[in-house]
């Protein structure tokens, strides 16, 4: 293997629980009660433009849906800023062992500004040498469009990549590219169809990540 893609949410940063209470702090504003847990179990992967337009059209909330995902940006933004958001366990030994040896970028279907300031916030920016966004492709995650960007824009055959993902909806978009495909959720660790690795951790997955690309830890 060449080439190791991350996504970002779930993955290298424990976000999921940090966005769905944001989401259902900005829902409140709006009369609509969603509780955290029943947020990431319907909508953990989910991209925020089809978040939005299921919200809007299911509650007739009198929006759009680039003024509800500017004023979510600006809520996620101040709570960075209160809150931070925490590394995925064992993400900051496997990035450092990795860099300098492995070609590494972010693949995510959220905003750019987003994750790099979240990576910048963790000292991880530097490491990568990329940060693709669905939101800058035709089609976001599930479709493979950003996998495939990535792979064009890094010089690398699909089949010569690994993508790290914690969603069915990232892994759909790096099968469905024809990358390899290693899954890590801790809430649903139980391989997923076609998956070629599952773990419970990044910590877990770390020797058979250093082992695609031949490093030492």
């Amino acid at each position: 293997m060449q080439t190791l893609f991350f996504d970002f949410d779930g993955t290298l940063v424990d976000s999921e629980r940090f966005h769905a209470a944001n989401w259902s702090q900005y829902l409140a504003g709006h009369g609509v009660e969603l509780s955290i847990d029943t947020f990431m179990s319907q909508y953990a992967g989910v991209t925020w433009p089809h978040i939005a337009e299921h919200f809007i059209s299911h509650y007739n909330i009198s929006t759009t849906v680039s003024a509800m995902i500017n004023e979510m940006e600006a809520l996620t933004e101040t709570m960075i800023i209160e809150k931070g958001i925490p590394a995925m366990p064992g993400v900051d030994d496997l990035l450092k062992t990795l860099s300098g040896k492995v070609p590494m970028a972010v693949v995510t279907g959220a905003p750019r500004d987003y994750v790099t300031g979240v990576l910048a916030h963790h000292g991880w920016l530097s490491l990568f040498d990329n940060v693709f966004s669905g939101y800058e492709v035709t089609n976001n995650k599930p479709a493979p469009d950003v996998y495939l960007q990535a792979c064009k824009t890094m010089d690398v055959l699909p089949e010569k990549a690994v993508a790290v993902e914690d969603s069915r909806t990232g892994l759909m978009s790096a099968l469905s590219a024809n990358i390899h495909a290693v899954f890590v959720n801790s809430h649903s660790p139980k391989l997923p169809a076609h998956a070629n690795h599952s773990f419970a951790s990044m910590t877990e997955a770390t020797p058979v990540l250093l082992s695609l690309f031949n490093v030492k830890h």
